[in-house]
């Protein structure tokens, strides 16, 4: 289980005060003396109910720790959901209250953190040390300061199986009736192997001036030894923003990508989510979130625009921290395409379920990400070639990254994946399996 530390998260903020650090220490020891006398004459009329204070800690424990991961990581939001979840089970975790109150000046809420400042001194006696450090943070203005930007650059080798997307059957057989029965496929579109070099960079810039919000960009390429018509280029551009709403948290996302196959325009597509979380409950050893994901994309292919649609997604959504090394992200739910013109098969109907796990080792960190999406036609696909088939598409995918920490901001990732997509016309069924290996840096 995770280790309460709300000296050092206090001890930091201090530092920026100009006071010293032993002795925010010492105050905040002292303070959580003072609370300790102060529950026990509630612990003693509740005697009477079967209750585990060690198990109770356990819990507290953890989500303080989950709590300063995220302050750390500068997720100031949801870190207070984390603060708020510990206040809520024991109203007397003074040091999660003074850590509430420094985060609502961080993001400018300066009357939420003169209240709760003011709480704090009016139910404790408060250490000297402490003292200060309130009377520093009711003269401060408050105003949200934006956490630096941030930047990441990494580059790669890696092999795959199927560079072009070639179907797994090279013959391809039509419906009895069709004008032909069967065709090969030219050998430019029979699957191919081959290496290739990825490369990225990706930054995100804080706006000082709107708490919580952000501004994305990516560049990514890959670069293929000897299939160059499939050649990736990727340029990503988007915008974040986090907010608390109703004891939760709100995200919304936009994002533009433009995709290059070779020297083809070939994707476009703009994506917008919303995200709500509700405020985050311990259930065991287990602190989790659940929350509701709503998102509609809309894609575009220049070379052949009756295949633009928008793709609406409906879904739940579970996180969890299990312990101090593992955690899981969880979406599931059902999913529309909807087609722009008269596409071949008209709207598709489904799901989607994306699964994320990490665990964190001594030496690194190992990630999973399990993937599927099933979409139906609501009509037939094409009744010259394939009858009176109706396309039923199933795409899964997994992958498996190891990543090790070096020195200087550098580290390195040796990752697996697999993709196969199974559909009832054989011409769009084929599997993809990959390796890659490379370095990532970060700022």
């Amino acid at each position: 289980m995770g280790r309460r530390e709300p000296a050092s998260r206090v001890a930091a903020m201090l530092r920026r005060a100009g006071g010293g650090v032993l002795a925010i220490a010492l105050g905040v020891a002292s303070l959580a003396s003072n609370v300790a006398r102060a529950q026990a004459p509630a612990q003693a009329s509740a005697q009477a109910q079967p209750i585990d204070p060690g198990f109770a800690q356990i819990i507290d424990d953890d989500l303080q720790a989950q709590a300063t991961l995220e302050m750390n990581a500068g997720h100031r939001q949801r870190a207070l959901a984390l603060l708020r979840e510990v206040v809520r089970r024991d109203p007397h975790q003074a040091g999660a209250r003074l850590d509430i109150a420094i985060l609502y000046c961080e993001l400018g809420e300066r009357e939420l953190s003169l209240d709760t400042l003011s709480q704090i001194e009016h139910d404790y006696s408060v250490p000297p040390a402490i003292e200060k450090l309130i009377v520093a943070y009711k003269a401060n203005a408050c105003v949200a300061d934006a956490s630096r930007p941030s930047l990441v650059a990494s580059v790669g080798l890696g092999a795959t199986s199927n560079a072009n997307f070639g179907p797994s059957n090279s013959i391809v057989t039509f419906a009895p009736g069709a004008p032909v029965s069967s065709l090969p496929l030219l050998p430019e579109y029979v699957q191919r192997s081959d290496q290739y070099v990825d490369a990225s960079l990706q930054g995100a810039l804080p706006i000082a001036a709107l708490p919580g919000f952000e501004l994305d960009a990516r560049l990514a390429q890959r670069q293929y030894r000897s299939v160059h018509a499939f050649d990736q280029h990727v340029l990503t551009l988007g915008a974040v923003d986090q907010k608390a709403l109703a004891g939760g948290e709100l995200d919304n996302q936009l994002i533009a990508d433009v995709l290059w196959l070779g020297q083809r325009d070939y994707q476009r597509d703009a994506r917008w989510e919303t995200t709500y979380w509700l405020a985050p409950f311990a259930l065991r050893s287990l602190v989790a979130r659940a929350g509701l994901d709503a998102s509609a994309t809309t894609f575009q292919y220049p070379g052949n625009e009756l295949y633009n649609a928008t793709r609406v997604e409906l879904r739940a959504a579970f996180q969890a921290h299990l312990g101090d090394r593992a955690s899981m992200l969880l979406f599931v739910g059902p999913a529309w395409d909807i087609p722009h013109r008269d596409r071949p098969g008209g709207t598709r109907r489904g799901y989607s379920a994306w699964l994320g796990l990490g665990y964190e080792l001594p030496k690194g960190q190992l990630e999973a990400v399990l993937q599927q999406r099933e979409l139906n036609d609501a009509g037939v696909y094409d009744p010259v070639f394939f009858g009176g088939v109706t396309q039923h598409q199933t795409v899964r995918s997994a992958s498996l990254r190891y990543t090790v920490p070096l020195q200087h901001r550098w580290s390195l990732y040796a990752q697996l994946s697999l993709q196969r997509v199974a559909d009832s016309i054989s011409l769009f069924s084929y599997t993809q399996r990959e390796a890659s290996t490379g370095l990532v840096w970060k700022y």
